[in-house]
């Protein structure tokens, strides 16, 4: 169990192999294949999508999935979780792990996410500030 100040151990070890085998391997990792655009600026606001119609629609504004892409690719990556992590202890599971993590070697090093941690905090707090509902606990959380 971690405690104030000391990580889990081997929990950035972790988080990387699932993004990796979670993520990074699912339809969403896919979505970096392909053509990209070519952006002077940096930013991508030289960038434009023109459709089917002839709509011209600026990079930052373009929406990469559609609403059945998104629902596929929850679908795929939450079955990856689950498997990953109902095996996370099995002798195969480590073997992967193993055979895998040099990929993950030049990655950055894991953060906690501020959002999420406050997110904990307020609910475990007991104060619950208005907002949007969470479905697993009816309470709100600061958006």
């Amino acid at each position: 169990m971690a405690t104030e100040g000391k990580p889990l151990r081997g929990a950035s070890g972790i988080a990387k192999l699932m993004a990796l085998m979670c993520f990074e391997d699912s339809r969403l990792g896919r979505l970096k294949e392909g053509l990209g655009p070519i952006t002077r600026t940096g930013d991508y606001s030289d960038v434009v999508v023109v459709d089917a119609d002839g709509r011209i629609i600026p990079w930052q504004r373009v929406a990469r999935l559609d609403a059945e892409e998104m629902r596929l690719t929850r679908r795929e990556i939450v079955d990856r979780l689950y498997t990953y992590m109902r095996n996370m202890g099995s002798l195969e599971m480590l073997a992967l792990g193993g055979h895998r993590r040099e990929e993950t070697s030049e990655w950055d090093r894991p953060r906690e996410n501020a959002t999420l941690k406050k997110q904990m905090e307020v609910l475990a707090s007991g104060v619950v500030e208005t907002g949007r509902r969470t479905p697993a606990t009816g309470g709100a959380i600061p958006g």
